[in-house]
């Protein structure tokens, strides 16, 4: 069955899908025995969420490792990611402390490579995001539920909300060789924004400060900012936030405007 007839049924990946990113098949199918019950894996706003949360403060390490990270400075997000995930592929993982940063910021992880490569065909990128050229899978695009949890999830890991300007912020850093792959991802972000939910944005744009990473890349922020009252009330309404802080300071936007 192809991709096309696959995503018609609302299925997104098949254990063979899976098997075939084995270089041995026998392995492959020991190694995904114990989750026979994970396929077909469905589209579903949840699933879309996972996808957002692992673009934004996940990470997904592809080969030879094979795990993912969720990072929060939050007990409850990431109470809320786990729960996320195991309601899906029966799963879990552990919390540590994060010791590369002073944030207070906590990791839940999970070492599951064929979760892995799972979410490695959902199109999760792996390895740094900041020097990865990757784009919103079709599957979350062409569907206006799908869209509208992926948006909450990815503003809500990497948004902001002013409360003195009155406004909502996305901002993502990308390396200056692939800076225009970015900027094309805030625009599909933009126009389906305005195609579902008449939510206008501005056009993204880039920061000038250019930070110089230990690495050696040199990286720019891209940014995209909603400001209009109209489109801010639609955000709060369709989309919203599971952050906390974040929908009570977007509460605050709205009930100024009723003043």
């Amino acid at each position: 069955m192809n991709s096309n007839n696959l995503q018609q049924n609302n299925v997104l990946v098949r254990m063979q899908d899976v098997l075939n990113t084995y270089k041995s098949k026998f392995h492959g199918i020991k190694a995904l025995s114990k989750y026979k019950e994970w396929f077909p894996l469905k589209a579903s706003p949840e699933l879309a969420g996972i996808v957002a949360d692992l673009i934004g403060d996940g990470h997904l390490q592809g080969d030879p490792k094979w795990r993912l990270d969720f990072c929060s400075n939050s007990v409850d997000e990431l109470k809320r990611f786990e729960t996320e995930l195991f309601n899906i592929f029966k799963i879990r993982g552990k919390n540590r402390k994060c010791t590369t940063n002073t944030y207070g910021t906590m990791n839940y992880g999970i070492n599951c490579k064929p979760l892995a490569r799972e979410l490695k065909l959902l199109k999760v990128p792996t390895g740094a995001k900041v020097l990865s050229d990757f784009s919103i899978p079709k599957w979350i695009l062409e569907s206006k539920d799908n869209f509208a949890y992926f948006i909450n999830r990815l503003f809500s890991c990497e948004g902001t909300v002013d409360l003195k300007y009155r406004f909502i912020e996305i901002k993502m850093y990308k390396s200056v060789k692939i800076i225009d792959s970015g900027i094309e991802l805030f625009e599909t972000i933009k126009f389906h924004l305005e195609n579902y939910f008449q939510i206008k944005t501005t056009n993204p744009f880039l920061e000038s400060n250019v930070n110089l990473r230990k690495d050696g890349n040199r990286t720019k922020a891209v940014r995209l900012k909603i400001k209009k009252k109209d489109s801010l009330i639609r955000y709060k309404k369709y989309i919203g936030f599971d952050n906390k802080d974040k929908s009570a300071r977007l509460n605050k936007i709205s009930m100024s405007y009723l003043k």
